[in-house]
């Protein structure tokens, strides 16, 4: 009988040791499978640890073909609703440094497209001022496209030698409506997770077996009315704004690539709130007397007595402070009797109280000049913009609605870069470099014809006054295409759609 215990008890180790020996050799083959992966150097851009993203794969903005011989990368059809053509050699040539000009419409060129944008006067720039180096300036300007999508056109780009990237980006922020759900426990645990090769490979193999979907890089949900501005979920667009911007700044500084920032400037004076809600709360009889003071304050306005009007405007906003309408009137008081710094301070409460937000917040900016540091650099675009304007006020001195700058405000943008670039000896311009610019910018704009303004006006109509609802300032830019061409078919096209 004790012989048989011994026995039976031998037999239990022997099971435990097998178990103990079957982890440890699963253990080793994780580690054997990893190291390869290592050694190999698997890398996919979607196992890039994104807390604020989800489990998707991106679409690429470049694909490959071949042209005379030679690889070539171009847009994917996918995405031309939202870049311009982009076409241009895979590999860069001797002698050639490539600028990658990364951004939102603003950047696309929009009015104008791409024989608008900064980037383009850039070229020109850099073309006839600096001539000891061929210059290569791609824009990947996106309409529609916040800080996280233009990241991932970020990590995607640097694949293909740039020598200098130019990002440009915050008024896109809240245009889709997004979701924080994820808990930071789980987020701690992605972000361990990210760094193993094998869970990389986990990850692409599971989106393999994914259903293709055929649909645009932007949801079809995306409507102005789909903004979420609630502070919870500003904050966590705040956050995951600055996110993103320490992310380029991470990765230009491993890929040891030149990295500019521009900061976003906006329409203040000439852009209303695109819409305004009242506080949470109020009565039925504070909403009647509020109602009544506002139209007080209008009435006032409207019979230019701006002096009398501010008082009320200051009383109502005191029973509601976040009306952006009527921050707004008050910076326009404000500013008609002089009174500069209060009107800006009044503008720019009406741009962060605006509830569906199509402009730059200041805190992305402040976030902009906090952390880009290092290698990377800024040029502070709204400061510029700033100077440009009376009172420190932009309005449509320099912007055509509430983000797009004017062709002059555009050439302005690239004469910065140039300025930032010259400053740090990153090219060495001739001393007289300002004026030779300004020659050039004015002889471009001499030369374009009556088509290019026409299509200019077709497009702020369109914009404006049917996708934005805007229609008395879309019939605004409507009249001014049918001065150049009366009887443009496609402007009227755009007469009957804003009908």
């Amino acid at each position: 009988m004790l012989i048989w215990i011994k026995f039976d008890r031998m037999f239990e180790m022997r099971n435990w040791q097998k178990n103990l020996f079957g982890i440890g050799l699963g253990i080793l083959l994780i580690f054997l499978l990893e190291l390869g992966l290592w050694i190999f150097k698997f890398h996919r851009p979607v196992c890039e640890f994104d807390p604020y993203l989800t489990f998707k794969e991106s679409v690429p903005v470049l694909i490959e073909n071949e042209y005379t011989g030679e690889k070539w990368l171009s847009l994917n059809p996918r995405l031309r609703d939202y870049f311009n053509p982009i076409a241009f050699p895979k590999s860069k040539a001797i002698g050639v440094r490539r600028i990658f000009v990364l951004g939102e419409s603003s950047t696309l060129g929009f009015p104008f497209l791409e024989h608008g944008s900064y980037a383009w006067f850039l070229k020109l720039g850099l073309d006839e001022l600096e001539p000891g180096h061929r210059y290569q300036v791609v824009n990947f300007g996106a309409k529609g496209f916040a800080s996280y999508r233009i990241l991932r056109v970020f990590k995607e780009v640097l694949n293909y030698e740039p020598d200098l990237i130019v990002v440009m980006m915050g008024q896109n922020e809240f245009l889709e409506k997004r979701e924080y759900r994820r808990s930071a426990r789980f987020i701690w645990i992605q972000e361990r997770l990210s760094g193993l090769k094998l869970y990389c490979l986990l990850k692409v193999m599971f989106l393999k077996l994914q259903p293709a979907r055929e649909q645009g890089l932007i949801g079809t949900d995306v409507k102005w009315e789909k903004m979420s501005t609630d502070s919870e979920t500003r904050e966590k667009i705040i956050e995951h704004f600055r996110f993103n911007v320490k992310e380029m700044v991470r990765l230009a500084d491993e890929k040891k690539v030149d990295l500019l920032f521009l900061t976003s400037a906006s329409n203040l004076k000439d852009f209303a709130p695109y819409h305004s809600v009242h506080r949470a709360g109020m009565t039925d009889a504070e909403m009647k007397t509020w109602n009544k003071r506002f139209d007080d304050a209008k009435m006032l306005i409207q019979e230019k007595r701006c002096g009398e009007a501010i008082p009320v405007l200051q009383e109502i906003i005191k029973a509601d402070e976040v009306y952006a309408e009527a921050w707004y009137l008050l910076g326009q008081c404000f500013y008609e009797e002089g009174k500069f710094e209060e009107a800006k301070g009044a503008f720019v409460k009406a741009l962060v109280n605006d509830s569906w937000q199509v402009r730059a917040l200041p805190e992305f900016n402040e976030s902009i000049r906090e952390l880009v540091r290092g290698k990377a650099g800024v040029v502070d675009i709204e400061k510029v913009f700033e100077e440009q304007s009376l009172g420190g006020i932009p309005g449509d001195n320099l912007f055509y609605d509430h983000c797009h700058p004017k062709i002059k405000a555009q050439a302005l943008i690239a004469k910065q870069i140039l300025q930032r670039l010259n400053r740090d000896q990153w090219l060495i311009l001739p001393e007289n470099w300002e004026l030779m610019y300004d020659d050039i910018v004015s002889s471009y704009e001499a030369s374009l014809g009556p088509g290019f303004w026409t299509r200019v006006y077709y497009n702020l109509a369109i914009e404006t006054g049917v996708n934005m609802g805007l229609k008395e300032l879309g019939r605004k830019y409507l009249d001014e295409g049918l001065k150049i061409a009366p009887e443009d078919a496609m402007l009227r096209r755009a007469e009957r759609k804003l009908k």
